[in-house]
């Protein structure tokens, strides 16, 4: 006597679920990916050499159109030396970190490396890509 048998279907993977999903995280990742982007922008210049600097709070920014800020706030440059005697003081660190685009001229670099002096910076680095 022979037996009837079930035809067993192979097992399979609905894909339609998957691809939804990895529809939905690739748009989360391109809408959140536009919002990390830094508040001035500039062009770093590039160095040969790497130092990775601990943490100071005190980052002098200045931009291609030569506008200075105090970590991320706008200061004339004739404001300049009171506005980082008054930071320091009230943070107690005397480190700047010194943050411009390629296109600044060298003057102003020099300008403001002389008045974090004057101002009473005792240690001046400068930030670059690599």
């Amino acid at each position: 006597m022979e037996f009837i048998r079930k035809k067993r279907s192979r097992p399979h993977i609905e894909i339609t679920p998957l691809v939804d999903i990895i529809f939905l995280l690739l748009v989360f990742f391109m809408i959140s990916s536009n919002f990390i982007e830094p508040m001035i922008r500039m062009e770093l210049p590039k160095a040969m050499f790497e130092q990775k600097l601990e943490k100071v709070d005190l980052v002098v920014t200045v931009d291609r159109n030569e506008t200075i800020y105090i970590n991320k706030t706008p200061v004339l440059k004739k404001d300049l030396q009171v506005t980082l005697q008054e930071k320091m003081l009230r943070m107690n660190k005397y480190d700047v970190i010194f943050k411009a685009d390629k296109r600044i001229s060298y003057n102003t670099f020099v300008e403001i490396l002389d008045i974090s002096k004057i101002a009473g910076a005792t240690s001046f680095s400068v930030e670059h890509t690599r």
